[in-house]
């Protein structure tokens, strides 16, 4: 018994070890990290990895907070061979013009740059350069001035022809977010994005669109990344955007949605259908009123051809105290007729007790109502009748007797 404790105890104890370094592996991607050679990147490991389920040589220099100048020195000293740059948790407030250096061997393989986490408040038009095989650019959590970029710097990605995937969560300045559609469609509108498939401006404290072409310019674009925003409704052109199959909308402050609204969700389910593709959005965690407004939805998603991503999960949240005497004080406040699909599944129950009681009874003040003027009546001769015989024939037998007597 106790080898066998043993046994297990090793066996845990080495899952656990196991787990630690896929854990410690993951954030960096490189198990067996070496540091580079060149003294620009010291801080940094250099190496073949396995990246995005493929082995890549990467430069990773995560969280050597570097300061302005080394980080510099170090971008624009990249091995030729560079696939892979992981450069997050150092000081970069300002990319340069040509951040990369003059190296034109990097523009060839260079195919995947995360820049997350670097305090990046400026990026000036030409501060890319040598990123013709770029797929994937990642600049989260950083604090980029959206200000007049689009007027200032429109050509910001206009070298990333190939680009697949921008990430951009979390990555700008919020003084500059109201005003986040005009630039962004101006930089999209100036850069060559053909090929851009997938777009994340997630946790952007986007609460309006003032520009509703802002997307269209991503003639390509497959998924839209809005989650965790402030947005109340679907305030941006998608017809424009013809190969589109997702929309994420989870966690913003929408309360409802028009008739015109869910169409426009429907005509892009139908673009998706005629691609032989399918379009899907994701609602969920909306704060929807109850009654019109979540009433419109579930009948929507009962009958529409989008796919609604977690679509069990949409409710409603009541903007006063509700009645609980009366479930329906919504319907009966808004004028909003009752269907069959209710604010709340509990409901459905209540509905079909009510009805059930309600057809019962009419059923019975039917039942009432016809013995009352249709039976009465086919008794009444019979019952005249036999009243009469009744009391004819007690006079003949008085008469008889009478007789008798007499």
């Amino acid at each position: 018994m106790i080898e066998f404790a043993y046994i297990a105890n090793s066996i845990t104890a080495t899952t656990t070890v196991v787990a630690v370094a896929l854990v410690l592996c993951l954030p960096a991607a490189m198990c067996e990290p070496t540091k580079c050679t060149k003294p620009e990147l010291k801080q940094c490991y250099c190496g073949k990895t396995t990246y995005d389920r493929q082995e890549l040589y990467a430069v990773n220099c995560t969280g050597t907070s570097l300061s302005t100048t080394r980080s510099l020195e170090a971008l624009t000293n990249l091995p030729d061979e560079t696939e892979v740059l992981i450069f997050t948790g150092n000081n970069l407030h300002e990319l340069p013009c040509n951040v990369f250096g003059d190296n034109v061997n990097l523009s060839q393989k260079l195919r995947f740059v995360d820049m997350s986490n670097n305090n990046i408040k400026v990026i000036k038009g030409k501060s890319y350069h040598h990123v013709l095989a770029v797929e994937r650019l990642i600049l989260n959590n950083n604090n980029i001035g959206l200000d007049g970029i689009g007027f200032h710097h429109p050509r910001v990605f206009s070298n990333f022809v190939s680009l697949v995937e921008l990430h951009l969560t979390s990555a700008f300045a919020d003084n500059g977010v109201a005003n986040i559609s005009t630039d962004l469609y101006e930089v999209f509108q100036n850069s060559n994005l053909t090929r851009l498939a997938k777009l994340h401006l997630e946790h952007n404290k986007i609460s309006s669109i003032k520009e509703p072409r802002v997307f269209c310019p991503l003639s390509n674009l497959l998924d839209l990344h809005l989650s965790n925003n402030l947005l109340t409704g679907i305030h941006f052109d998608i017809s424009c955007m013809s190969h589109l199959r997702f929309i994420d909308l989870e966690s913003n402050r929408i309360r409802g949605f028009h008739e015109e609204d869910l169409a426009i969700l429907d005509s892009a389910a139908v673009r998706s259908k005629l691609n032989n593709s399918t379009f899907a959005v994701d609602l969920t965690f909306n704060p929807f009123s109850c009654g019109c407004n979540i009433e419109i939805i579930y009948n929507w998603k009962r009958n529409t051809n989008v796919i609604v991503r977690n679509g069990d999960l949409i409710v409603c949240r009541q903007d006063v105290l509700g009645n609980p005497l009366d479930p329906y004080a919504d319907y009966h406040k808004f004028n909003c007729p009752i269907h069959t699909t209710l604010v709340d599944h509990n409901h459905e129950g209540h509905t079909m007790v009510i009805l059930f009681v309600f057809g019962a009874v009419i059923l019975f003040l039917g039942a009432v109502l016809y013995v009352s003027r249709f039976g009465l009546k086919r008794f009444r001769p019979e019952f005249n009748t036999s009243s009469r015989k009744i009391h004819y024939t007690t006079i003949d037998k008085c008469e008889e007797q009478e007789i008798q007597y007499v």
